[in-house]
């Protein structure tokens, strides 16, 4: 028996919506619906039966739900105290950002903060919007660099930095490559590609095809390398944001703005931290960060 999976019965029974359990756990439903199967198959017993939209638990779901609660609060503090444990014995700024940023700000302003504070180390690392936001809810980061895609949280100091304006790359000999501009129902028939890991697939595509309203083919790249060399063959458009210095550098391919109702399609990028986390080095590398963008 999976820890996270007692964690998605948890979220599940406690919710009482697998809908609502998924959104929580920044999984899609058939994930979570699997890790509840695989955990009923683990223990050999069914811990809850659906009926249409709802469900109940059995008597063996009710006994773990009841008796597991205790594990999984004493599995959070036990986990949280190691982090602090690990990280006070030497300076740390924990920082993450999403992979599909490609900018030099990012790079530009650890540079400076580590002029200014050369005993803090920065310890980076990259993933989606929704990686980036559990880690951060549960406190591995101190601060993520990423995109406003859910109305701002009092939990969390929501920093604004940029709006970053939403192009396409797409190869010069593809039939549409001399298009002014494109909007998103010219991308039905053209496959998009997108920089995302295995496990972040879905997530991303249900952002771009369901909130954004783009395409409804999807490549996925695991960095910008790989998305490149998949422009290079003509695969598919590459959704490009703007940002200082991140200048595609393929002769063989044109940047097209993608426009929405005669405006360019823009996206809101922000700093966010915890509000119990708000201190004079985390809001130091805001400003810095922030004057970068500027």
């Amino acid at each position: 028996m999976m820890l996270r999976q007692l964690q998605y019965f948890h979220t599940v029974v406690r919710t009482g919506s697998f809908t609502e359990a998924a959104e929580e756990c920044f999984i899609s439903q058939s994930a979570i619906s699997q890790q509840i199967k695989a955990l009923e198959n683990d223990l050999g017993v069914k811990l809850l039966i659906r009926e249409n939209r709802s469900f109940h638990l059995t008597e063996a779901g009710e006994y773990l739900y009841q008796k597991s609660g205790q594990i999984l609060e004493d599995f959070e503090r036990i986990k949280n105290e190691t982090i602090k444990i690990g990280c006070g014995s030497q300076n740390v700024l924990r920082l993450g950002y999403l992979k599909s940023y490609s900018g030099k700000e990012l790079l530009n302003a650890v540079l400076e903060y580590n002029d200014i504070f050369p005993d803090t180390q920065v310890h980076i690392q990259n993933g989606n919007h929704e990686a980036l936001y559990h880690l951060l809810n549960s406190n591995q980061l101190d601060l993520v660099l990423n995109d406003q895609r859910r109305a701002f949280s009092d939990k969390y100091v929501n920093f604004n930095l940029f709006q970053a304006s939403f192009f396409l790359v797409i190869h010069e000999k593809h039939p549409m490559s001399s298009n002014p501009f494109f909007e998103p129902q010219m991308l039905n028939e053209i496959p998009i590609i997108l920089i995302a890991s295995k496990e972040q697939q879905e997530a991303e595509q249900d952002y771009y095809q369901n909130a954004l309203g783009l395409g409804n083919t999807y490549i996925f790249a695991e960095n910008h390398e790989e998305a490149r060399l998949l422009v290079a063959g003509n695969r598919g458009v590459m959704i490009e944001e703007e940002f200082q210095g991140n200048h595609h550098n393929m002769d063989f391919a044109k940047k097209i703005p993608l426009m929405r109702y005669g405006t360019q399609m823009t996206k809101p990028y922000c700093l966010f931290w915890k509000v119990e986390n708000d201190k004079e080095k985390i809001q130091r590398f805001a400003k810095i960060l922030k004057s970068k963008f500027a």
